[in-house]
């Protein structure tokens, strides 16, 4: 991806393509793609800049078209918008490659954070009722055009593993190894796997008038939908309270979808979200001039790879 200032030019030529307002133009942060608001027709958007060496044209267009199908059958899904020329991808050439360039609409409400001290269990219940009417909805979900998104052993991270995990992370290819297998061989049906958010966690909606609203699909994939209920339960099982949250979730969850997964399965499928979040940050850091923070994060998941997911009893 291009540096800071090149960047900083390829979006506001972005920007351009939707009549956005250049001097409101703010970085937000990159994660797999590069993030920045900025003012359109009075109104907070978000522009999305994604390198075609992790997403192709096609596997974006299919992310887009899942999500207008959400929205329309009544999913608090925040809709991409159409550029001037009407389109809601558009190709910026960069060195040899492409940015895909997308922009969407502000997902409106508040930021959810955890507080122990209070009651969460309507938030629970709602992120569970929520997943569950995403999933029952992906059960119908046909395609409107040829394209689809990619399965979860289709995954780019997982196809260029060998090129930045080091072989001396024996602890975490073991876990690796080890899970793919597993998955490979867990038995899936229309009623337990399809096409899933991928990162259903408190940064990716804002809460509204008891309805969420929902953003950030780029990883949605076909996977199994208990993946879908770890993502969101994982960072919390550690805690005292973790069990009571995951009875609520399921809760609301089986207001529109049967959970079809034992307790163990959705315990190792929390395992391959630890696992997966560090194939992330090792792709994005690499092991050599870490911060002391950063040392310090892959030493913990390395302790809890080894150890094995574990919820508080």
């Amino acid at each position: 991806m291009p540096h800071s200032v090149r960047r900083n030019e390829l979006a506001n030529a972005a920007i351009k393509l939707w009549r956005g307002d250049s001097e409101s133009l703010q970085y937000l942060g990159d994660s797999a793609n590069y993030v920045y608001s900025f003012v359109h027709s009075g109104k907070t958007r978000y522009l999305r800049l994604t390198s075609s060496y992790d997403r192709t044209k096609e596997q974006i267009e299919a992310e887009l078209d899942f999500i207008a199908y959400l929205h329309r059958s009544g999913v608090g899904a925040a809709l991409p918008i159409s550029s001037v020329a009407r389109r809601l991808l558009e190709d910026i050439p960069f060195a040899n490659a492409f940015l895909f360039a997308c922009l969407f609409e502000e997902a409106e409400g508040e930021r959810f954070r955890y507080d122990s001290a209070k009651s969460n269990k309507e938030h629970f219940r709602l992120r569970g009722r929520t997943l569950g009417q995403i999933h029952a909805l992906s059960k119908d979900y046909v395609p409107s055009n040829s394209f689809r998104r990619f399965a979860w052993n289709e995954d780019k991270l997982l196809f260029d593993v060998e090129d930045f995990l080091p072989k001396s992370e024996k602890i975490v290819w073991q876990e690796y190894d080890a899970l793919k297998e597993r998955l490979r061989d867990y038995p899936k049906s229309n009623q337990t796997f399809g096409l899933i958010h991928g990162d259903f966690g408190e940064t990716n909606y804002r809460y509204q008038d008891a309805r969420l609203n929902i953003f950030d699909f780029d990883d949605c994939c076909y996977h199994w939908f208990a993946y879908d209920v770890a993502i969101t339960i994982y960072p919390h099982g550690w805690r005292k309270e973790g069990l009571q949250l995951l009875e609520w979730l399921i809760e609301g969850y089986s207001e529109n979808m049967p959970l079809s997964v034992t307790f163990a399965d959705l315990t190792m499928f929390c395992q391959w979200r630890l696992l997966y979040m560090f194939l992330v940050y090792a792709r994005r850091w690499g092991f050599e001039n870490l911060s002391e923070q950063q040392a310090i994060w892959f030493a913990q998941k390395r302790e809890n790879l080894a150890r094995g997911y574990q919820w508080c009893s």
